[in-house]
């Protein structure tokens, strides 16, 4: 599988690996429920924002997948409460995840995987983000643009809650 293990000059603590943690766990769980699971070339996970092309009869996906994180990078533990959603990448011409040619988000929770359709999370985060509103704490991100520091990306959050009306399949995560 496909490992990107190059460090972000901002990750100070485990992004990268939980990250990676979180791509594993799905690939897994997606091979034992019968699909067929093949990595995204490195252009395609950068580039076209997603991870995996998973397949099963004549059904096909491009997936992208969210582990699950802090709401500020000083914070101690991951929660399940908001999740993050990227707007625009770090990359000047980087339009970010939101906007790439993955089919589906797998949003990594402590006991599962929210899957939904990528043009589904779209039209939610275009009815329920104010893009006027710019805030510079992430703690303020709710609803509202966020933009790291010396960085173009813009972010905004949502309530994992709310992607409960788009939700194309919860996959639970096997407890070890």
């Amino acid at each position: 599988m496909f490992t990107p293990n190059v460090r972000n000059q901002y990750d100070r603590k485990d992004c990268l690996e939980v990250g990676q943690k979180a791509e594993d766990i799905f690939a897994k769980i997606a091979a034992e429920r019968g699909w067929e699971v093949k990595s995204a070339t490195a252009a395609e996970n950068i580039d076209d924002h997603f991870d995996y092309r998973i397949k099963q009869n004549k059904e096909i996906y491009k997936v992208e997948v969210k582990g699950i994180k802090r709401i500020g990078r000083a914070d101690a533990n991951p929660q399940e409460e908001l999740v993050w959603i990227e707007l625009h990448g770090v990359r000047i011409r980087d339009a970010g995840w939101l906007f790439g040619k993955a089919d589906l988000i797998a949003f990594q929770m402590n006991a599962s995987f929210r899957i939904v359709k990528r043009l589904e999370l779209v039209a939610l985060v275009c009815k329920l983000i104010d893009y006027k509103s710019k805030v510079n704490s992430p703690k303020d991100a709710l609803y509202k643009t966020y933009s790291r520091a010396g960085r173009s990306d813009i972010l905004t959050m949502l309530r994992y809650d709310d992607l409960k009306g788009i939700v194309w399949a919860e996959w639970e995560v096997p407890i070890p």
